[in-house]
């Protein structure tokens, strides 16, 4: 009787697998087109849209035949780019001209156009938002001119060029700004969107041998909601990075407290806070700012870096902080009415009642904030030396 149970159980179990139908909707690999970065213009009334999509055939690691940036000189990536009156438009014209099923889940790279920029990226960013298979986490990059151009750079230590605006993005700030972050700053009151600046370079003079274009972020793009109303340069740039607390191990040159020549600090673990205030209708803000320093290059005639004269190197730095930064929030304030340290946001947080008051008047308010700048930053090393090398011990300047 036992046997015929065990009989009766495995007969059910063969007839429950035929039931079983398998993988519905499952896709072949080589039905599938990788879109890695992509790249998005204006040219008068049309959109361009220029993806880079990975060849897997291609894709051997960096130095070995047929990997991109390898010896062999062929590229892992090839660029599929066309026009239409709208974006959703580009990407069916480009699918038709494409054997395989564009896919845009690895995507994690968006150039953007300077010239869709300044006309605005709202109706860009409502297919980007509404789309499920793209990604919030994708960062996007506003290019100096044609953004297609600098997504077709050699940029031969990557094997992708997307993949390299990504590394920089990483490298320049430590949580670069995402689709997500910069909607969210697009939608919220008190805080104006920014994003870094991409543009191409060559990698040495043109006339040597073997020039390759390459890729470097040198300043920030700054918005008004979802316009572009202004680029700043990359001194200015990093010292507004620094105050959001964001910089990743940024170094500052100040110049020596006494003698000649200039020294190098770079700033570890730093961080920063806005204190805001209110009081008589008068706003201000205060940043603080927390660092700790590191001599890296000594290139002046200055001391042995002994205790008295640390704390003067440190009363430099923190001068030379205060007006970098100084500097930065006044060009956003004065001539862009930009504000991207989230000021407001901050007088939001601290202050609701307050905000409650001014938020309505706030991008009259803004250009007249007074911003009181703290740096707060102890130099912990000064190197294996503490004198400068190739200065002799009668031209250093002592305090």
């Amino acid at each position: 009787m036992q046997f015929i149970y065990k009989y009766r159980a495995v007969i059910a179990l063969l007839l429950c697998t035929s039931l079983i139908s398998g993988c519905w909707d499952r896709e072949e690999i080589n039905d599938i087109a990788f879109v890695i970065g992509i790249a998005v213009d204006k040219e008068e009334e049309n959109y361009r849209s220029s993806l880079q999509i990975a060849l897997p055939g291609q894709s051997g690691s960096t130095g070995s035949e047929g990997g991109g940036g390898g010896t062999s000189g062929n590229k892992s990536w090839f660029m599929l780019s066309n026009t239409a009156k709208t974006f959703r438009g580009t990407s069916l014209e480009g699918q038709k001209a494409l054997s395989r099923r564009l896919y845009y889940a690895h995507r994690r790279t968006l150039l953007i156009g300077e010239e869709l920029a300044r006309e605005g990226v709202a109706p860009m960013l409502d297919l980007l938002t509404r789309y499920p298979l793209n990604r919030f986490s994708a960062l996007p990059v506003i290019t100096r001119g044609e953004a297609y151009k600098v997504m077709d750079t050699d940029a031969p230590i990557e094997k992708f060029p997307s993949e390299m605006v990504r590394e920089l993005c990483f490298l320049n700030m430590r949580n670069p700004r995402s689709l997500k972050t910069f909607i969210d700053a697009i939608l919220s009151a008190g805080v104006d969107p920014f994003l870094p600046i991409a543009s191409v370079e060559e990698n040495v003079p043109k006339n040597w041998k073997d020039a390759k274009t390459n890729i470097k972020l040198d300043g920030l793009a700054i918005f008004k909601k979802d316009k572009l109303v202004g680029m700043i340069d990359k001194a200015p740039a990093d010292a507004l990075i620094l105050a959001m607390g964001e910089a990743n191990a940024p170094e500052v040159m100040v110049k020596a407290p006494r003698g000649e020549g200039d020294i190098f600090i770079k700033l570890n673990e730093n961080n920063s806070s806005l204190h805001p205030s209110v009081k008589n209708d008068k706003v201000s803000v205060t940043v603080q700012l927390y660092a700790k320093g590191v001599v890296v290059d000594n290139e002046s005639n200055y001391g042995d870096l002994r205790e008295k004269e640390i704390i003067k190197l440190n009363d430099a730095i923190h001068q030379k902080i205060k007006e970098d930064i100084v500097e930065g929030v006044r060009l956003i304030q004065q001539k862009y009415h930009a504000d991207i340290l989230g000021i407001g946001r901050s007088i939001h947080q601290h202050l609701p009642k307050e905000w409650d008051k001014m938020k309505d008047r706030w991008d009259d308010i803004y250009p007249d904030v007074e911003v009181n700048v703290i740096p707060h930053v102890i130099i912990e090393n000064v190197g294996i030396v503490n004198k400068p090398i190739g200065v002799m011990e009668e031209d250093i300047v002592h305090d």
